[in-house]
């Protein structure tokens, strides 16, 4: 017993000095051991966020909280004043903190750890676990009974259920109800430093701490550490630190093998807690796909996203040593970025459709299984997509012209099987379709609105065919790179970027040849001496510029690192498209093929440097087209996919002879620099470019994470914080110059514009977002004949008819449109839940907003009937759940109570940043206030 009591004391010292304790409430550890009900919050990891934090923050919780607020805690022994303690419940878990901006509890008690919870007394009440009793007391007896109701509720819906997920485990077994283990690691380690110890648990994609293993045995702890936050780095022969965003946890293992195997853990525990299973259920929906489409393994969690097949793990290495130019493989898991909805539809095809075409004619005694050897795997993956030898023989086959004239008239359909046919047996997806105005495949099939045509194409624009490797020829073509020729025209090099248009007099015409990577140019073909050269591993950028920039309709330029600016160009799209995939190629290494393998702007290599790490600068490939920045940093092992409409900051920093460019995304830091790069101002406006523009259309502009346009989010969050309430809200007009500069400013760069109460008026704010509403290009309905439909559905008499059509209406939207019309519904629709006050029902709404969206004058009634349909309908119409949008509408009464509060207690109206109890030192945003539909289709 005072071994144990000395390690407790330890402990209790240990989190005093590491862990910044501000206060010990039990010092006599043992009355805390000798007595349960005794405070045990002198285990207590004091760390508080450097912003204010909202408890009930999703980054910090994965659970939804059920009920939060202040309630006083039994006191130590021989204490007589209660400690008060922010208390949060969820479906899983009862927490208390030291106050609301604490991150980490004092204590965590697993919700089937609770028996029963007893009203005792005035305003106390107990919650009794196995075999401890925690006391707790509330401000009155109706705030009481509202904790021990939804307490006594939560517990019995758990008990109902029977779903156990995360912690929700039997205690002793480890294992959920299906038997399956969801603790990957549990022992006990020391604080480093120190000789005290905890006794930590890795379960899923959480840590769990806790004093020791009897009380993991009773489902009581001290805290838990939410891991996508996390990062583990060994720091010693024995000993490793676990890092989040609010504090860093020092442990010491008993020998550097045991370190290992916690770091090993650990950071598995991180990979889970950064992927997701949204992708991978949608895939699996297809039930053919939940098979492996090579060797049948159940639960395949990869793909080859060009040859459209679901893979296992095994099989996914196997098709990953073919290269990208054969299999792009990607997870269902981790690259969440790469599955569009278009990409997700292609491949719910199905792996058994699919394999119509790959194992068309595979025998029987070929057949691969789960449990292949991976020599039996290699021989079989390679023969089925390398060689082809399996697949189903297009009847075309070998008749190069007919191939492409049948590829040109199937993308014009939906059958993108036949696609996949005619492709993978020759079919050239860049041939030239005889049509000036639609010249390739995929600009027939975008012409024709056949979407998904249009994704299988793209990821297979550089895909090598079947048959196309044949014995030493894949050794020749690694030992010595892509080689073109041809002719091309060319102007004379230049010390600076080529920005004045060149006529076609200002170009020579010149043989060129690209072999093992060096670059010539002759006179003709049959000139023996060259004109000049390079290496391709001098080059530093290619730029393919627009259309018709130049005197020669289609033209490229190359960076060299001397600092010389090469400009070619040629009439012929396809000569030139040949010369760009050549020269790709050979300039990026193999790891780096995705960068090239898409219709890019530029590509080539950029200094940068991540995070605080500013003194140490690396090379890394980046490759930039209209929004997408895709980029292989040193060390990697795959292309990063960022969506720059997207990210949080960008900034852009100009010094004589340099620059450099910052971007924010995720909690992730990126500068890049350009240090005498003749190429670089091209990448700063390309990034500044591609990073949303306020004058363009609704795809164009910065984004928040759920696809709403920053312009449209900022306004709607700041009306419904702050003018709600407002008597007359969206009809009342503001100050002209007020409402221009504001749009101005949010047009230039949304992500730096914080409209702060005081600052801003609520009617300025609402026509700002009106104008921009109104203004944006082709509008929320995608263009004028596209509005032209849904204005027609209102002749529909009969309702639920009506609303059918605006749900397949909603769904042929472009992801943005779409979720930006369910943003702006859900917004009105909440406006309307306080007519009463503000006096804008669904009938005012749709007066204002009808000629707004439809972008039309107002004499076409029917346009105020679309938006009112849309208001009356909204959840069947946008798919959303009625208990989440009852809770929105929760929280919003909520906020305004505490603002109201506030605003009485002060004398004034609080800033946009108020401090409630929902969310403090804040501003709510669409996250925290628009409810989330049950289906991707209501775009929120």
């Amino acid at each position: 017993m005072a071994d144990q009591e000395d390690s407790l004391q330890a402990m209790q010292n240990c989190f005093r000095s590491q862990f910044s304790v501000e206060e010990v409430e039990c010092e006599d550890i043992e009355a805390y051991r000798r007595t349960p009900s005794v405070d045990e919050d002198s285990i207590y990891l004091a760390c508080t966020l450097s912003r204010s934090y909202d408890p009930g923050d999703s980054d910090l919780h994965n659970t939804p909280v059920i009920k939060m607020g202040w309630l006083d805690k039994t006191p130590p022994q021989g204490s007589l004043i209660f400690q008060k303690r922010w208390v949060m419940l969820d479906a899983q878990y009862l927490r208390y903190f030291q106050n609301e901006k604490e991150v980490y509890s004092k204590r965590i008690i697993a919700i089937p750890s609770v028996n029963e919870v007893l009203n005792v007394g005035e305003q106390k009440f107990e919650v009794v676990t196995r075999n401890r009793t925690f006391l707790f007391r509330a401000e009155n007896n109706t705030v009481r009974e509202e904790w021990v109701s939804v307490l006594k509720e939560t517990i019995q819906q758990h008990r109902n259920s029977m779903e156990m997920s995360l912690m929700n485990f039997s205690f002793t077994s480890g294992q959920c109800d299906s038997g399956v283990s969801l603790v990957s690691k549990q022992g006990y380690l020391e604080i480093n430093g120190l000789r005290s110890k905890v006794y930590v648990v890795i379960c899923a994609d959480r840590v769990f701490l806790y004093g020791n293993a009897e009380e993991y045995s009773q489902g009581v702890g001290i805290t838990s550490i939410e891991m996508n936050v996390g990062t583990v780095k060994s720091t010693d022969k024995r000993s490793f630190n676990l890092t989040t965003f609010y504090r860093t946890f020092s442990f010491l293992a008993e020998s550097a093998q045991q370190r290992d195997q916690w770091v090993v853990a650990l950071q598995a525990c991180v990979s889970r807690s950064l992927s997701s299973d949204v992708v991978a259920h949608k895939i699996w929906a297809e039930k053919a796909n939940q098979r492996c489409a090579d060797c049948g393994a159940p639960h395949p969690d990869w793909a080859s996203v060009n040859l459209c097949v679901v893979l296992c793990k095994c099989c996914a290495g196997v098709h990953r040593g073919l290269g990208q130019s054969v299999s792009k493989v990607r997870s269902l898991r981790m690259d969440e970025t790469v599955w569009t909805d278009n990409l997700i539809q292609v491949f719910l095809l199905g792996n058994n459709r699919v394999n119509l075409f790959w194992a068309a004619n595979m025998p029987p005694s070929e057949a691969l299984h789960p449990s292949s050897d991976s020599e039996k795997r290699q021989r079989f993956i390679t023969a089925k997509y390398c060689q082809g030898k399996y697949r189903r023989y297009h009847a075309l086959f070998g008749q190069q012209e007919a191939l492409n004239k049948a590829l040109c008239s199937t993308v014009q359909t939906g059958d993108v099987l036949e696609t996949l046919s005619l492709v993978f047996c020759g079919a050239d997806v860049n041939c030239y379709t005889g049509d000036p105005e639609l010249p390739s495949p995929v600009s027939m099939a975008q012409h024709y609105g056949q979407i998904l045509q249009v994704e299988f194409l793209t990821h297979n624009h550089n895909t090598e065919l079947p048959g196309s490797r044949a014995g030493d020829h894949t050794l020749l073509e690694a030992a010595f790179p892509v080689s073109h020729t041809g002719y091309l025209f060319k102007t004379a090099s230049s010390i600076r970027p080529v920005t004045e248009h060149k006529a076609k007099g200002d170009f020579s015409r010149r043989w060129c040849s690209l072999n093992q990577g060096n670059f010539s140019y002759y006179e003709s073909e049959k000139s023996s001496s060259q004109r000049g050269g390079m290496k391709m591993s001098d080059v530093l950028c290619l730029l393919v510029n627009p259309l018709g920039k130049h005197g020669y309709a289609h033209s490229f330029e190359l960076y060299h690192d001397s600092g010389k600016v090469y400009l070619f160009g040629e009439d012929s799209s396809d000569k030139v498209r040949g010369w760009i995939k050549a020269i790709a190629k050979a300039l990026v290494p193999s790891a780096a093929e995705d960068l090239v393998c898409w219709s890019f702007e530029r590509v080539g290599q950029l200094r940068y440097t991540e995070g605080q790490s500013l003194h140490c600068p690396r090379l890394g490939w980046f490759s930039l087209g209209g929004s997408r920045l895709r980029l292989l940093l040193h060390g990697a092992d795959r292309v990063e996919n960022i969506d720059l409409r997207k990210i949080k900051e960008l900034s852009i920093e100009q010094e004589a002879g340099a620059g450099a460019v910052v971007l924010v995304d995720r909690g992730r830091s990126l500068r890049v620099e350009g240090v005498r790069r003749p190429d670089f101002q091209g990448w700063l406006s390309g990034l500044k470019q591609g990073s949303g523009r306020g004058e363009g259309p609704l795809e164009q502009q910065q984004l928040t994470d759920t696809d709403i346009p920053v312009i449209v989010d900022r306004c709607m969050s700041y009306i419904t914080q702050h003018g709600l309430k407002s008597e007359g809200i969206y009809r009342r007009c503001g100050v002209n110059s007020r409402i221009a500069a504001l749009l101005f400013f949010l047009r230039h760069d949304a992500r730096q514009v914080r409209l702060s109460e005081g600052e801003r008026q609520v009617d300025d704010v609402a026509n700002v977002l009106k104008r921009f509403l109104r203004e944006v290009g082709d509008g929320v309905f995608n263009g004028y004949q596209a509005s032209l439909q849904w204005l027609h559905t209102t002749t529909v008499s009969e309702m639920s008819e009506r609303v059918s059509k605006y749900q397949a209406l909603l769904h042929s939207l472009p992801p943005v449109n779409r979720a930006t019309l369910g943003a702006v519904i859900n917004h009105l629709y909440c406006i309307q839940c306080f007519a009463n006050e503000n006096q804008m029902n669904m009938h005012n709404l749709a007066i204002v907003f009808g000629p707004t969206l439809f972008q039309t004058d107002g004499t076409d009634k029917s346009a105020g009937q679309v938006v009112e349909d849309l208001i009356q309908n909204y959840q069947d119409i946008f798919n959303v759940d009625a208990e989440q949008l009852q809770r929105q509408l929760d929280m919003i009464s909520h906020v305004i109570k505490a603002q109201e509060e506030h605003a009485e207690e002060d004398g004034c109206w609080p800033a946009a940043s108020f401090s409630s109890s929902c969310s403090v030192g804040k501003p709510l945003t669409s996250h925290h206030l628009w409810g989330l539909p049950r289906e991707e289709g209501g775009g929120l």
